[in-house]
């Protein structure tokens, strides 16, 4: 299975996306539109005074996602929360392997 990890480089507000693909051809595509992989995190960053981008990548994984690993456990802290589709990116990205185009 692939799939697509949309992050910003926010440690506090990383706005995690994790979405699957069937075929390595459409997590490339969603990878490779035009404007969406190193785009500022912020419309206005000057305005929000937050200059992080946010970055797509594409993983395979084979096999299932091992739901009671210990990544999933964590929970981070008050300043840098994680929720599960952080927890998931980190997963993926120790136990995936990294689809190149």
């Amino acid at each position: 299975m692939f799939y697509g990890v949309e992050q910003s480089t926010d440690l506090r507000n990383p706005q995690t996306v994790v979405k699957k693909f069937r075929s390595k051809s459409q997590a490339l595509r969603w990878r490779g539109e035009p404007g969406k992989s190193g785009r500022s995190t912020f419309a206005d960053p000057e305005g929000a005074r937050n200059w992080h981008h946010t970055f797509r990548r594409v993983y395979e994984l084979v096999g299932k996602v091992d739901r009671k690993h210990s990544v999933f456990k964590d929970r981070g802290t008050s300043t840098y929360p994680r929720c599960d589709a952080d927890n998931l990116a980190s997963y993926l990205y120790l136990f995936g392997e990294e689809v190149e185009p």
